[in-house]
């Protein structure tokens, strides 16, 4: 019996354990949020960049709580719950700038505030016509003088892959720089392309992980 009871104690130790329990809490304007959004795409952003962070927002304080950035099918706003409940098993990591003051992160807001509405783009370029997750933090704090993140090529990352090929199978045709050559020209062009990925915003030295529960 004593041993039953010992058990019992411990199962709910590990059940409603406070670290388990109430996550991230200290949220703060510009804070980076991210998580692996599950899906074929998102399969394919694990593999070529071989991180489990596959999407990101950026975090805004409101009146109503807190709601994310993100670049999803447009460019809007998320409240902040309903944004970590769409992530594989609920995981989600939180990030912070070092040294962004208050007036730096109203600045990065107000930045990618100026992209509600813009579509996502699945060929994730760099133009800013259409934005995909992580290249909205990436002009937003431009903009406010943070060079975050640093672009890098297609072709170096690890694309030679199924998951990648079939989503370039189903997208090239569309590819707005692809239209006057085949799938095997695309292929090339897009090598050279450059892009800001989730897992490269992470790395960035200029960031500190807050919290994981990956």
């Amino acid at each position: 019996m004593a041993l039953f009871r010992l058990l019992a104690f411990l199962l709910v130790l590990f059940v409603v354990s406070p670290a388990r329990a109430a996550g991230f809490e200290d949220w703060r304007d510009g804070d980076l949020v991210f998580q692996d959004s599950g899906g074929p795409q998102a399969l394919a952003i694990r593999l070529a960049t071989g991180s489990a962070y596959t999407h990101m927002g950026i975090v805004r304080l409101t009146a109503a709580g807190p709601v994310v950035i993100e670049a999803a099918a447009r460019v809007g706003e998320t409240p902040l719950a309903r944004f970590l409940a769409r992530g594989t098993d609920g995981r989600y990591a939180v990030y912070r700038v070092r040294g962004l003051t208050p007036d730096k992160a109203r600045a990065v807001l107000a930045a990618s505030r100026r992209y509600f509405g813009r579509p996502y783009d699945m060929f994730f370029r760099l133009e800013g016509d259409a934005l995909y997750c992580s290249e909205l933090p990436h002009h937003a704090f431009k903009a406010a003088g943070i060079a975050l993140g640093r672009p890098e090529r297609f072709g170096a990352l690890a694309v030679d892959n199924a998951p990648v090929k079939a989503l370039f199978a189903a997208r090239w045709r569309q590819h707005p720089d692809c239209g006057a050559t085949d799938a095997e020209g695309c292929w090339r062009l897009m090598q050279d392309q450059r892009l800001v990925t989730p897992a490269g915003i992470a790395a960035d030295p200029q960031v500190e992980k807050l919290f994981s529960s990956f």
